[in-house]
């Protein structure tokens, strides 16, 4: 358990607001008590807490690709990343961290490389070459993940509501199973195996008297 929080398109770049949020970030704190991390890229911000599991030694977030022009902060475990790293014979990884697969994989792929990996997760990548973002969270939800709009248009993310909530004109639940791109500033869902079909789920409410 880690705890993630990113303001992304805000409109204060200021010291006093990297403060805030480094304020805000160590709300999170229990939930990560061994590292705590912030990067900031123009009016972008990323502040991981993290819990040391995989990798404790040189695992510290935010993480990279090799030029540091993706960045992303992620709460959860890849169970996969091992054979993962091995479709990536052209990466080089600073870390043995299971996440550190991440920034490489949408390098490789882009936005659609979510449904290849096995595990339980939420994260935010920034590609600061064009200044977008994605946030995605596990097929049903394991991790927790919370989304917020600010009054000046920017987009807060947190492991939990703590970590928005005063600072957010609306927030939500983000959705199990689904990607929010800033491209198209819109929720899709990214899980979609072949037996899921919207049209059969049941409809009708329970009764515990029938």
């Amino acid at each position: 358990m880690c705890g993630i929080l990113a303001v992304l398109g805000c409109s204060d770049d200021s010291q006093a607001k990297r403060v805030r949020i480094l304020e805000l970030s160590r709300r999170l704190k229990h939930r990560g008590p061994d590292w705590s991390g912030l990067r900031q890229h123009g009016d972008n911000y990323l502040a991981h807490q993290r819990l040391a599991i995989v990798d404790p030694a040189s695992g510290d977030q935010p993480l990279f690709n090799e030029d540091k022009s993706i960045i992303v902060t992620v709460n959860g475990e890849i169970y996969n990343h091992e054979d993962l790293r091995k479709q990536l014979p052209n990466h080089k990884f600073r870390t043995q961290c299971d996440c550190d697969v991440i920034a490489h994989l949408y390098e490789e792929y882009g936005e659609n490389f979510v449904d290849v990996l096995d595990g339980i997760f939420s994260f935010v990548l920034l590609d600061t070459r064009d200044n977008s973002f994605i946030v995605a969270r596990d097929a049903i939800g394991v991790t927790s993940l919370y989304i917020g709009w600010g009054l000046d248009g920017s987009v807060w993310i947190a492991s939990e509501l703590k970590g928005l909530n005063d600072e957010c004109e609306h927030f939500e639940v983000f959705p199990p199973g689904h990607l929010y791109s800033s491209k198209d500033r819109e929720f899709r869902r990214w899980y979609n195996p072949p037996w899921f079909n919207e049209a059969i789920i049941p409809t009708t409410p329970y009764d515990p008297l029938v």
